[in-house]
């Protein structure tokens, strides 16, 4: 199918919704004399059932911060500009600084990191998906967290265009999803092979530091169309082309069964395409419809497709 003409619509309207959210982590406001005394015995607190890196972190500022999900602490490596953004938005009253120069986390900065690593952790899924223990996930042990999100939306084929009407998050990040989503996947918007370059990425993707990444934080008009692009290719393939006018409700059931499945039908459509024998059950594979589609093709009008992944 040739996609150069396609036109696209929606990416505003979907923009703001959110991808990923921070798991909700209580505020503790310490006093100076508690962060001192927490200091003589943090490291023993700290989690030991969770590997956040592998070899040493990647980055050179330490920070702990309490996690409730263990109910022990976390000590992990932020980037020069994630520090310097958290301590700019939260105050470096929430910092306080060891004598090796690593930092205990307090208040809503503490609350801000600890809520962002138990959404990679637990609701995406890394602490479990790392089957091994050893703070680095392969490209086997990330398809199984849940780091996918897309847009959803209605492809045109007569018009020849996409309008995105929704957003779908915390995804499987399975081979399916990747085979659609292969120029973002590449571009690393999903996941990362570690929870530490996870967290740094998460807190730079969150722009106005609100607890909740839209998918405007993460995708760009460009990148949107981009990945509307390979959905509708991985989906569609080269099997069908843009198709003329025809108000057939055998036909669109056809089409809307080829790029669905049974399960996008509604009642009607099932009851057409049963009576019609064409009904196809959960093995039947998309190729066995094409030769049907392509004789069909010349009554059928203003067709549209929802493209659910």
């Amino acid at each position: 199918m040739n996609l150069t003409n396609m036109k696209y619509y929606g990416y505003e309207t979907i923009s703001n919704n959110s991808v990923y959210g921070v798991l909700s982590q209580d505020v503790q406001n310490r006093s100076k004399t508690e962060l001192a005394e927490l200091d003589k015995s943090i490291d023993s607190l700290t989690n030991t059932s969770i590997k956040v890196n592998f070899n040493e972190s990647t980055f050179k500022n330490q920070v702990y911060f309490k996690d409730e999900t263990s109910g022990e602490f976390i000590k992990i490596g932020l980037s020069d500009e994630n520090l310097e953004k958290l301590q700019r938005v939260f105050g470096k009253q929430d910092f306080f600084t060891k004598s090796d120069g690593s930092q205990i986390l307090s208040g809503k900065a503490e609350s801000f990191v600890a809520g962002w690593f138990g959404d990679i952790a637990y609701k995406r899924g890394y602490a479990s998906s790392d089957a091994n223990g050893d703070g680095y996930l392969s490209q086997d042990e990330l398809a199984n967290t849940n780091s996918g999100f897309t847009s959803h939306g209605v492809f045109n084929l007569y018009s020849m265009t996409d309008t995105s009407t929704s957003t779908e998050s915390y995804m499987k990040l399975g081979d399916s999803f990747k085979n659609q989503h292969s120029s973002s996947y590449a571009a690393g918007k999903y996941a990362s092979d570690s929870i530490e370059k996870e967290l740094n990425k998460t807190i730079q993707n969150d722009k106005n530091s609100d607890g909740k990444i839209a998918y405007g934080e993460i995708m760009d008009k460009n990148e949107h169309e981009q990945d509307v692009t390979d959905i509708i290719t991985a989906i569609v393939g080269d099997k069908i082309e843009q198709i003329n006018v025809g108000e057939d409700l055998l036909a669109k059931a056809l089409l809307q069964q080829f790029m669905g499945g049974v399960s996008s039908l509604n009642a009607e459509q099932k009851a057409v395409l049963a009576k019609a024998g064409l009904l196809m059950d959960k093995n039947t594979l998309k190729e066995d419809l094409s030769s049907v589609i392509k004789n069909i093709e010349a009554n059928i009008e203003n067709s549209k497709i929802d493209f659910k992944v």
